[in-house]
């Protein structure tokens, strides 16, 4: 053989071997481009959030402070009109300080929040002084009258009774009943609220006396 032929020979071989690497740094490429590669961990809360520089501070609670920056699901049902106590008030232009007035007790529920912390998802519950739904809507004896005809509680019997006239007995005269018992002003059904208050006593559905712990006694 030549030189000349042995020479083209190792260049057809050095392709050859240069090609072969080509194809492999080709395949292993496309393989890496496409690994599934792992997402990026979503920040807390799923949204992304920019941090401030008051993120910490206290936030200086207030009577006058806009409750609706943290309580959003409470402020969201001033606007739902499946929730009719809460529509009601806002269209009157009633405060949530108007009926939450225990200053003592909501600076001590606030106290320990910062700017930057998560919303809270549901208000401290803080009870409404039954005299100051009184003083816009009247006594229990006055609104019991306007509800006289109210069908709002009735049994699976057929009993109606009127929802701010209970009948004196031990058990009622011992449980005073209050407002708050059945109205939540961020409610969408009073009606089962108020069923669910009077099955704490009563069969669901039965509002009669004699059906339940009276007969089990004797």
């Amino acid at each position: 053989m030549t030189f000349r032929a042995r020479t083209a020979d190792r260049r057809l071989a050095a392709l050859a071997v240069f090609g072969a690497v080509l194809a492999l740094a080709t395949v292993l490429w496309s393989l890496v481009g496409c690994a599934p590669k792992e997402a990026p961990a979503p920040p807390a809360g799923g949204e992304a959030s920019e941090a401030s520089p008051l993120d910490g501070q206290p936030a200086n609670w207030s009577m006058e402070s806009d409750c609706a920056i943290c309580h959003k699901s409470e402020a969201a049902s001033e606007l739902d009109d499946a929730c009719a106590q809460g529509v009601a008030h806002k269209a009157e232009g009633v405060a949530c300080v108007q009926c939450h007035v225990d200053k003592d007790v909501l600076a001590t529920a606030h106290a320990d929040v910062r700017l930057g912390d998560e919303p809270a998802e549901k208000a401290t519950v803080a009870t409404v002084d039954p005299a100051v739904c009184e003083s816009c809507h009247g006594t229990l004896e006055e609104v019991a009258v306007l509800t006289a005809e109210s069908t709002a509680l009735t049994d699976d019997n057929g009993t109606t009774v009127n929802p701010h006239a209970r009948p004196s007995n031990e058990k009622h005269d011992a449980n005073p009943l209050v407002c708050t018992d059945c109205h939540n002003n961020h409610s969408t059904d009073l009606p089962k609220d108020a069923r669910k208050y009077c099955a704490q006593c009563h069969h669901r559905g039965v509002y009669e006396c004699g059906t339940c712990h009276e007969l089990r006694e004797r």
